[in-house]
């Protein structure tokens, strides 16, 4: 415990952290859709950590920044490899930065229906979310992380 301590302390503020989620029967047989579930996150300069988090039926939610495109909602197209997320609630201009990242992280955008389309598999790690990286951990959401053991 005095080790976590020392570290944290060296580190700054410790990072949100969203409880895991339970990974759906359906989603342990799909590894695109159970890599995807969980929290995603950006780790601010301000070193307050944003945070996106996808949850088992298409639930997309932003904490820490980016409020502003809540609810979102996601989808998975396997056999083209898109994630596609829809952010019915977000203003016009606040939609609009996602134009410039396409083919910088954003496989398409379409304003009209408010949604971005990104080239996803198991295998990726990143999302360019109007500029802002968000991150997955290698971890598998709706694992229990295990104590660490001090000697």
């Amino acid at each position: 415990m005095g080790a976590s301590l020392i570290l944290g302390g060296c580190l700054g503020k410790a990072p949100l952290k969203v409880p895991p989620v339970a990974v759906p029967e359906q989603a342990k047989t799909n590894p695109v859709e159970a890599h995807l579930l969980g929290a995603w996150e950006n780790p601010g300069r301000s070193g307050k950590t944003k945070q996106m988090v996808f949850s088992a039926g298409g639930g997309l939610q932003f904490s820490g920044g980016l409020e502003y495109f809540n609810p979102g909602r996601w989808e998975l197209d396997p056999d083209r490899h898109e994630l596609i997320i829809t952010l019915p609630q977000a203003d016009d201009e606040k939609l609009q930065i996602f134009q410039l990242y396409v083919g910088d992280g954003v496989k398409a955008f379409d304003r009209r229906q408010e949604r971005i389309t990104y080239a996803f598999d198991d295998q990726t790690w990143s999302l360019n979310v109007g500029g802002w990286i968000y991150s997955k951990s290698e971890e598998p959401s709706g694992q229990a992380q295990p104590e660490p053991v001090i000697k």
